[in-house]
């Protein structure tokens, strides 16, 4: 993380320098300065890019447009309350930012990461980016090829196609650059800050968090849709984030503001060609919720029954935004692989094809007739599984469209709006739902944040008391992969590592002539920890626990050397990739063991799988399965083949519903 974040600032910092340098200007952290011949330099204003020539230069996703006002001047304003936001950057003094400088200029790492990262994003400048494949890709999208794609008013195909959007990354390129542009605005002064005060420190001091946390609110308001989402994914990881952090990162939602119900309206009547009375008896005058890429409406079918529905629209123009946003996303993938393949050659992850994955998931949320697809063939799995206590909202096929999304109405509050106590009551129901869709159908809700569980109001005529919305990512496993996950699961939960290095290797994450000897050990170290839940809080105390630190400085600095070399093994001798489809599904992990967590701080996703494995392996016949129930019986014991019967009795007590084994 520490390395990331000082490559990504030098790189936003080299490439800025690089935009500015034809002008005669240079920056420097916390300050942009004119070079004169002197050597001096004079202040011209502060990292806000408050100056409205640079204003201009530097506008929002629809830059092309002069008549708009750039967002740039808005990022002193919280969007929310319309006042002014406390710049923090400004504190900073020139001296500072000297000593921050020397401080890298007399780094020989910083220097060669600073001339390494030049190298490559001169490198990715030049390249012709293209548009994410979906050859290979997990995300359940249309792809119904006698369906001829249709493009919109401004060249964007309305469902995932890799050459419309190539040929819409060619004519748009300067509009590209421009975003770019301001991507790099916004991260280069966040990132410098970061870097200048962990150098200072040698941490994050917590004094720091609340402004640091506001800023990053601001920021990620003022780039739009992307990264908005982008930050409420995080803001459900109380484990991860200080909780100044999360409120702020909660507001992001908050912060949306709604557009216009006329426009809605008019947008509702296009979609479905007729007026709207035709359709509906009854529209809400404003949206019941708005979001970053939508806006709900509480509507009546003109059904002659007055059915209750909810019409999700589209926000106009958000394609063209998402679609600029991927481009300023895969240009940032590219150069982090470069660094990657410099400083860590021996790492095998394709980080371009993680970012791909997600941005083809990001894309196809926009895709609402896709997403009613997706709704319903979720319902309809769930209720084949019989898996109780949670629905999923009927969908009117007939009035869906690429932009406009009707679906049953349901009465209930947001899980993010239940109290901690509620969230625990309810958690064992979402988690049943989420294991049966990703051990047994394959098919899974990719985005299960808190937003997007309801508890309802009053219980269903089947005695639903949840609903899981917002089915606009879905992915799809393989049978082979989920058999390999499902053995991944029990050889975590028992501590075999042996084993788990099989199923790495089974889900290409280890290569087939790993070095178990070297592997193993670090295993045992990295994921014990972790498959004893509560998070990365109690995963990092597990952690200073193993390597026996203490409260006194040597057993500090004795731990912390151990562990360093562990990682620099790991980095250096082991040659681990992550899989593209692991976008996906870790995004999907970490939000549900996020929300998990607000309810009991001791969630642990493993071990509570670790029960509906039990039930599944002694209630299947398929081989794969009874390979897995023989190497949890037997594993350990093939020289005399007897049963281990503290596994059997604990695997009996899990499929009864105990946890813990």
């Amino acid at each position: 993380m520490r390395f990331s974040s000082l490559s990504l600032s030098t790189v936003l910092l080299l490439q800025n320098a690089h935009m500015e340098h034809c002008m005669g200007f240079v920056i420097q952290p916390n300050h942009l300065t004119r070079t004169t011949k002197s050597s001096r330099t004079t202040s011209i204003f502060s990292s806000t890019l408050e100056d409205k020539n640079v204003a201009s230069s530097s506008s929002d996703d629809d830059g092309d447009r002069g008549d708009k006002p750039s967002v740039i001047a808005k990022s002193n304003v919280d969007t929310k309350t319309n006042t002014p936001v406390t710049n923090n950057n400004q504190s900073v003094s020139s001296s500072s930012s000297t000593s921050f400088s020397e401080r890298i200029t007399n780094s020989g790492v910083a220097s060669a990461a600073a001339m390494a990262t030049a190298a490559v994003n001169a490198a990715v400048s030049m390249k012709t980016l293209e548009a994410p494949s979906t050859q290979k890709s997990y995300i359940s999208m249309d792809n119904d090829a006698k369906e001829k794609t249709i493009i919109d008013e401004d060249g964007l195909p309305l469902r995932y196609d890799k050459d419309a959007i190539e040929t819409y990354w060619k004519r748009e390129k300067g509009a590209l650059n421009q975003r770019w542009g301001y991507f790099v605005s916004k991260a280069v002064p966040f990132l410098t800050r970061l870097t200048t005060l962990f150098i200072k420190d040698g941490k994050i001091d917590e004094k720091y968090i609340p402004e640091l946390s506001q800023q990053a609110r601001v920021d990620l308001q003022d780039l739009g849709p992307t990264f908005i989402k982008a930050g409420q994914m995080m803001s459900v990881r109380p484990d991860v984030l200080p909780q100044a952090t999360l409120d702020e990162l909660t507001k992001l939602q908050d912060s949306v503001v709604p557009f216009s119900t006329t426009v809605a309206v008019e947008q509702i009547e296009s979609e479905l060609g007729g007026p709207l009375g035709q359709f509906f008896t009854s529209i809400s005058e404003e949206p019941v919720a708005a979001a970053s890429l939508a806006q709900v409406y509480l509507a009546t079918l003109n059904d002659g029954k007055d059915t209750r529905v909810a019409i999700k629209v589209q926000r106009p123009s958000v394609l063209t935004t998402v679609s600029k946003d991927l481009y300023v996303l895969r240009r940032a993938a590219e150069v982090f692989q470069g660094l990657v393949e410099r400083f860590a050659p021996q790492q095998k992850t394709n980080y371009v094809a993680l970012l791909n994955e997600w941005s083809i998931g990001f894309y196809t949320e926009l895709d609402f007739q896709n997403e009613g697809k997706n709704q319903q063939r979720l319902r309809d799995d769930l209720r084949e599984r019989g898996v109780k206590g949670i629905t999923v909202p009927k969908v009117f096929n007939e009035l869906c469209t690429r932009r406009i999304l009707v679906s049953e109405w349901m009465d209930g509050v947001k899980l993010s709006e239940c109290s901690d106590e509620e969230i625990g009551t309810l958690i064992p129901i979402a988690q049943e739902a989420f294991l049966t869709q990703l051990f047994e159908t394959g098919f899974f809700h990719a985005d299960p944040h808190p937003g997007n569980i309801l508890k309802l109001n009053e219980p269903t005529e089947e005695g639903d008391v949840m609903a899981l919305i917002d089915c606009g990512l879905m992915a799809s496993i393989d049978p082979t992969d989920r058999d390999n996950m499902i053995s991944a699961v029990i050889h975590l939960a028992n501590k075999d590592y042996a084993s788990l290095v099989d199923d790495f290797i089974q889900l290409n994450i280890l290569p087939p002539d790993s070095d178990r000897a070297a592997i193993i050990p670090l295993m045992d170290k990295a994921l014990t920890p972790y498959v004893k839940g509560g998070g990365a809080k109690k995963y990092e105390e597990e952690l200073m626990k193993l390597y026996g630190m203490d409260d006194t400085m040597q057993s500090k600095v004795g731990g912390f050397q151990a562990m360093t070399q562990d990682a620099l093994t790991v980095l250096n001798d082991v040659p681990f990739s992550i899989p593209p489809y692991f976008a996906i599904l870790g995004r999907a992990i970490v939000t549900l063991e996020g929300v998990a967590l607000t309810g009991d701080p001791n969630y642990g996703i493993i071990m509570e799988s670790y029960p509906f494995i039990a039930r599944k392996l002694l209630s299947e016949d398929r081989p794969e399965i009874q390979k897995a129930l023989q190497e949890v019986l037997y594993s350990g014991n093939s020289a005399n083949g007897s049963i281990k019967f503290n596994r059997l009795l604990a695997l009996l007590n899990n499929a009864a519903g105990a946890v813990s084994t």
